[in-house]
Formats: structure tokens, sequence, C-alpha cells
């Protein structure tokens, strides 16, 4: 994963302040944790970031490359909440592949990395 930064992001929702300049760098490789009680913005800045949301004041860069107002499949992106559950009715490997596959990821390929993923997270054992 690239450098992600975010400089002066702002988000506003009328009159609700959502983020309120946002200065932020996560370094290559790192592994990057938003905790705070609801309402504080962690959302909203992720969903700056997959560009579910244009900010109102600020700019974003992945790597060299502001992302501020490219397109959301440009970005290649992507989130997982909370919920321990995303596709109940779908296995462990098909969870981990979905994404690929709708990108058209050729399925042997996408095997391999559904099981790279998972060994990552030492969850191979689930497969």
């Amino acid at each position: 994963m690239s450098r992600i930064e975010y400089r002066g992001i702002e988000k506003r929702f009328g009159h609700v302040v959502a983020l309120r300049t946002l200065d932020l760098a996560i370094p290559d490789g790192a592994f990057m944790v938003l905790l705070g009680p609801s309402g504080c913005g962690k959302t909203t800045a992720l969903r700056v970031l997959a560009g579910l949301e244009s900010p109102t004041a600020g700019s974003l860069f992945i790597g060299d490359r502001e992302m501020t107002h490219l397109e959301p499949r440009k970005r290649d992106v992507a989130m997982v909440f909370q919920g321990y559950a995303l596709y109940p009715h779908m296995s462990v490997a098909d969870n981990i592949a979905y994404p690929l596959r709708i990108r058209k990821m050729p399925e042997n390929e996408r095997r391999r990395v559904v099981v790279q993923v998972a060994r990552s997270l030492s969850g191979d054992h689930l497969l």
C-alpha cells in the first residue's frame, strides 16, 4: 500500500462539521487504526479516502498522486467495517475473493491472492 496523506481535509454536511482540518500522514506499509466515539469523523475520513465523499476543503494523496476528486473506482481502495460478516452467506474464501471477482481477476490468480491474504492474517485455516 502507498503512503496516504490528508492535507487540511474538511468535510461539512450543511452546518454540521464532520471533519475539521484533518492533517494526517500514514506511511507506506503502516497498520493504522481510527478509534474514537460515534460521530467523531472516522467513517467520514474513510469515505473521503475511498472517494465516496468529496471533501469540502483540502487535498488527499495516495502515494505522490492527488486523489481528491478522482472517481472511487479509479482509487483501488476498499474498506472493511467493524461488522464481523459482510456476506454471511458466503465462505471466508468467497468473501476475500469477492472484490477480485468483481474486477474480473482470473480465477487461478484470485485463488493465489486469497491464500496469500488469508495467510497474512493468520486465517488460512479458515479457508
